[in-house]
């Protein structure tokens, strides 16, 4: 899609985010990365590198026509899940490989195997980790999920520590905390952790209608939330349902593009990027690249004024 009026100097990084499984320690009621435990491309180390050959040849080595329109400089892979650190030394191989190719890197992870030396990342490896972290209450945790098979559940203190030890291993990783708002956490008061943590960026995301239905709220409740926090010195960027619709590029397990539909519920595909190419895959799907600029902008006073409109 193309639109002659976006703002290029808005975002200098492409994100391309692989949810790379569907496994995970957690069991979070709103999760929508579910795929039916299909065959994973991780499994087949050379599969995983053709992806990254193919992704890396179309948009860094390649005249993109996505990089001419949004004039990106570096292209980051997020790898994703479920919880990727499962994948244990395959982790740390697509990790390595990504840089050599020339991706900037990083991983959304519910954090808890930064901890008690579950899994150690290879030094230098990773430039962003995003923790999810959606309530400083244990109780709240547990009802929506962050919780392993024995209860064990990321703390506030268990995140700053988590983090603390990836700045030792991780020279100028920055630090991105995700917070999901819903029923159990939309009048929660982050200021302080926030700002004891300083992330380079602090995404709150309207919980979507996934899993359970009485963890979703109004658009009112999620603008009471942001306003809450907004205008306080945070690194605070507001994402909205409608905001989340054709503005990401997703790759899922099998090594496909796909997107939410913004028809209705379900995933549009693409072909295996393997099997037909990036180029070929990437016009299987939709991408609004107006709204993918405008996830980067740090957000004004946000006002719902209807469902999915945002000024």
């Amino acid at each position: 899609m193309k639109n002659d009026n976006i703002n290029k100097s808005a975002v200098n990084e492409l994100v391309i985010n692989w949810h790379i499984t569907e496994a995970c320690n957690y069991n979070c009621t709103y999760c929508f990365a579910k795929w039916g435990k299909p065959n994973e491309l991780h499994r087949s180390l050379e599969s995983i590198e053709k992806l990254l050959d193919e992704l890396a040849v179309h948009f860094i080595k390649g005249n993109a026509s996505l990089k001419e329109r949004l004039g990106y400089e570096n292209v980051r892979l997020n790898i994703a899940g479920g919880e990727p650190m499962m994948l244990g030394s395959t982790f740390s191989i697509v990790l390595m490989l990504a840089k050599q190719k020339g991706f900037k890197t990083s991983i959304i992870t519910n954090g808890s195997y930064l901890l008690n030396d579950k899994f150690d990342i290879p030094d230098n490896t990773l430039d962003m980790v995003g923790v999810s972290f959606d309530s400083q209450s244990y109780d709240v945790r547990c009802e929506i999920g962050r919780v392993d098979r024995k209860r064990n559940s990321l703390s506030s203190e268990s995140l700053k520590i988590a983090l603390e030890k990836l700045s030792n291993t991780q020279q100028g990783i920055k630090t991105k905390i995700n917070t999901v708002v819903n029923k159990l956490n939309w009048q929660e008061d982050f200021f302080n952790l926030i700002s004891e943590i300083k992330p380079y960026k602090w995404k709150v995301l309207h919980v979507m209608p996934y899993g359970k239905d009485e963890l979703i709220i109004s658009n009112e409740q999620f603008n009471s939330f942001v306003e809450k926090h907004n205008g306080r010195d945070l690194p605070i960027y507001a994402e909205s349902n409608s905001a989340m619709t054709e503005s990401y590029l997703m790759i899922d397990p099998k090594g496909r593009f796909y997107q939410n539909s913004s028809g209705g519920p379900g995933y549009k595909y693409s072909g295996s990027i393997n099997e037909v190419g990036a180029v070929k895959a990437l016009k299987q799907i939709s991408f609004n690249e107006a709204v993918f600029i405008a996830r980067y902008l740090p957000i004004e006073p946000v006002v719902f004024i209807n469902e999915g409109a945002m000024l």
